[in-house]
């Protein structure tokens, strides 16, 4: 493109600002830079003078200093050696050497003027020491004996040296004190020339931004008119500049490309006007955006039409690019994000958004949530393939019986989701739950196999359950967690009490973690008394939990410590309090007496289960008999051969173990046989209605029978009422234990009871059933 003269003189006169300003930048830096070098320069000649001071005459000073101090005790060691070998010509050879060592290094306290009077007295008595040792010399020549006055002559010489050493230490202190100012003055002189040059590289960093950015506008400024000519003309997209009656007065090269690409002819640029141009003017002049961007198909090719209008000159800009391959990428993108690629349904993204749009349209709509029940024991029984296989089979399946109205979706691996836009009450739900269930009850034909599967539904519906789209699906999940828990019944709709009770459970759960810091947990015992002697022959320990002022009752934390893991600590303080207790009671005489524990079916197949009853026996120093460790009948229904081996070590060391609950298990009554047990406790329910219902007393009966013939000793619980002692006694049951004798009481209540009853017990039961 050519420019006028008049162009070329009004770029300059725009550019040459630019050019001004940077220049005048740039001599400041030169300046700026000159002025710090001289500033080095000087301070670089302060450290310089200080360094020489240091190394010329500070450090000689002390350095003297310190051989003056080992002058004068070498001046005293040479003496006391004379004295002690007599040996004139040695004394006479070292004296010498030590005087004119100390003379060469008092030389450099000499020289320096500010410690003349100092030297003055170093000199002074020196000559003193000189003049003793001549005296000494003197007197070790005489023949008669002068111990004493060659001693007085030590002494003084002694006495001279320590005078000295003030001395020496002030002039040593002085000196001192003068290096640290120099070496103070050298440091803040260099810190000054530091911060100099870091203030000094943040500014040139500064100018040579600033610089750059004038110099950087002075080029754009130079090819901005180059530019803009050529933009038109070389852009590879097609470009349209539309007068205001709509006639194409401009179309660059790229216009004809296109036509040539989409099948029409070079020339034929109105085709790339917008279909719908005349209405887009109208709209174009109304609103207070003056640009729009609409999409328009084009034999096959999807256009991407930017429509500009120059309002000052009543003039279009339009700009057209061809986006045809980036929408494919973007649809196939979107199926990426929204479909598995597995079943190619839906995913949880796609339920998200289709749950948020059907709450934006108001309607009533429910939605379902269903997985497939023991997935991971299929994946671990079968493999991989195998069960991606079956999910495909079963997605395929139910994608094909689904009625209309019902939308599918797989959220993960193992679960689907269920979109029923009619379906909103518990009988449509229902029967939506049947027609899935019967074709899941169907054969799944696959590659891999025929493999048969079970779900399990949970339901949630808006608005009833709720108006957000996060606690609906938190809906349909709670009422699924409760139908994987019913054997029996595999639908479940949501209730509110479903989230009031996990709440709860959370928030119980939550307290429980600190009820033993918190020393809420305590124990209570109850005592078990043998009907045939009459004797409290053991005790069962029991928890209980105190927070906020109420007692939390174990029959609801106690399943929820067992769910959370909790039950391991607290069970592991629980058998560490109980064995202390036990412990007191051996210590008080009662030797005999076994203290029984709970323990949970989780504490039970811990690893280190084992080693922390023993460590806590061998801590606690308590005889191992006197620990019973009461165990439910859960704990043998599965991994039986690692039971037996778990109870024989527990055995080993000589404890008692009883079956807790015996009677109301499922598991088969072989383990009676194989396992090392002491004694069966028979359940409270069986006990509860003996007195009256003869199908318990035939259990009873049945379970004692069997106890007597394994050599296991029996103990009946809940026992309230003396019909209920009687029986037992009649039927030769060994030990009782309920509210008949004594309810769960605290540690000293036990023990006063003991103490008061003495031996043998003359039993007063309690006259009525306590009520708490």
């Amino acid at each position: 493109m050519k420019f006028s003269k008049g162009q070329g003189l009004t770029m300059a006169s725009m550019s040459k600002p630019y050019l001004v300003r940077a220049s005048l930048l740039a001599g400041f830096a030169i300046f700026m830079g000159l002025a710090l070098s001289f500033v080095v320069y000087q301070s670089t000649e302060k450290v310089k003078s200080n360094a020489i001071d240091l190394v010329s005459h500070r450090i000689p000073i002390l350095t003297s200093i310190n051989e003056l101090i080992a002058d004068l005790s070498e001046q005293e060691r040479v003496i006391y050696e004379y004295y002690r070998s007599q040996d004139n010509d040695t004394f006479r050879q070292s004296s010498t050497a030590v005087m004119n060592t100390f003379d060469m290094h008092l030389a450099v306290i000499l020289s320096q003027d500010r410690f003349s009077s100092e030297a003055a007295v170093i000199v002074k008595d020196q000559k003193k020491i000189v003049v003793l040792f001549d005296d000494f010399y003197q007197a070790m020549q005489v023949d008669e004996d002068n111990w004493d006055e060659m001693r007085a002559i030590l002494s003084q010489v002694s006495k001279v040296r320590r005078q000295l050493l003030p001395t020496l230490k002030f002039i040593e202190m002085q000196t001192k004190k003068t290096v640290d100012e120099g070496h103070q003055a050298t440091l803040a002189q260099m810190a000054i020339s530091r911060w100099l040059v870091i203030i000094y590289g943040v500014a040139i960093v500064l100018i040579a931004g600033v610089i750059s950015w004038y110099i950087r506008q002075y080029m754009l400024t130079q090819a901005k008119n180059t530019r803009l000519a050529l933009f038109s003309q070389q852009n590879p997209n097609p470009i349209l500049s539309v007068n205001n009656v709509g006639e194409v007065v401009f179309a660059n090269p790229a216009c004809g490309k296109l036509l040539l690409c989409v099948g029409y002819q070079a020339n034929e640029v109105d085709y790339l006007l917008p279909s719908n141009f005349l209405s887009l003017r109208q709209l174009l002049s109304s609103q207070q955006e003056h640009s729009m961007v609409v999409e328009q198909v084009l034999n096959d090719h999807i256009l991407q039409i930017s429509v500009y209008w120059h309002e000052e000159i009543d003039a279009y800009d339009i700009h057209i690019k061809d986006v045809t391959e980036r929408k494919l990428a973007e649809e196939q993108v979107n199926h990426l994000a929204f479909y598995n690629q597995g079943t190619n349904l839906p995913n949880q993204y796609k339920f998200n958004r289709d749950i948020d749009n059907a709450i934006k349209a108001g309607e009533n709509f429910s939605i379902g949530i269903f997985s497939i029940r023991a997935f991971d024991e299929k994946v671990s029984t079968l493999g991989l393939e195998s069960t991606e296989a079956l999910v495909k089979a079963l997605a395929k399946n139910i994608s094909q019986a689904l009625p209309v109205g019902v939308y599918f979706y797989q959220t993960n691996d193992s679960q689907f989701g269920l979109l029923c836009n009619k379906s909103n009450n518990s009988l449509a739900l229902q029967k939506l739950t049947k027609v899935v269930s019967a074709v899941a009850e169907q054969p799944l034909l696959t590659h891999c196999g025929e493999f048969f599967v079970e779900l399990d539904f949970g339901y949630g519906c808006y608005p009833t359950h709720g108006e957000d789209r996060n606690f609906l699906i938190k809906s349909a999940h709670s009422a699924l967690a409760v139908a994987s828990e019913d054997e029996h019944n595999n639908f479940c709709l949501y209730q509110p009490k479903f989230s009031e009770d996990r709440q709860h459970n959370s928030e119980l759960i939550n307290k429980l973690r600190h009820a033993v810091a918190k020393k809420e947990l305590f124990l209570v015992f109850q005592p078990q008394l043998d009907i045939q002697s009459n004797r409290v022959t053991g005790i069962e320990t029991l928890v209980r939990w105190q927070h906020g002022g109420e007692i939390i009752s174990p029959v609801d934390f106690i399943p929820l410590a067992e769910q959370s893991g909790l039950i391991i600590p607290i069970g592991q303080w629980i058998l560490e309090q109980a064995c202390l207790f036990a412990k007191r009671l051996v210590d008080l005489g009662y030797i005999d007496i076994v203290v029984a524990v709970n323990v949970s079916p989780r504490q039970f197949t811990h690893p280190q289960f084992c080693h922390t009853v023993k460590s806590t026996l061998e801590n606690v120093q308590l005889p191992a008999q006197n620990l019973e460790l009461e165990i439910t009948e859960g704990v043998f229904m599965h991994n039986e051969e690692n039971t037996l081996a778990v109870l024989q070590q527990l055995k080993s060391f000589g404890l008692h173990l009883s079956i807790d609950d015996f009677g109301t298990g499922y598991s088969s009554l072989s383990y009676l046989k194989r396992f090392p047990i002491d004694k069966l406790k028979i359940d409270q329910s069986f006990i509860r209605d003996c007195h009256q219902n003869d199908e318990d007393k035939a259990i009873i009966k049945t379970i004692v029978s069997l106890g007597k013939s394994l050599n296991l000793s029996l103990i009946a619980e809940g026992v309230e009422e003396e019909s209920h002692v009687e029986f037992l006694r009649g039927l030769g049951c060994h030990e009782i234990q309920g509210y008949w004798f004594s309810k769960p009481v605290l540690a000293e209540q036990l023990i006063t009871l003991l103490v008061e009853k003495g031996g043998d017990i003359q039993v007063e039961p309690l006259k009525s059933r306590p009520t708490a």
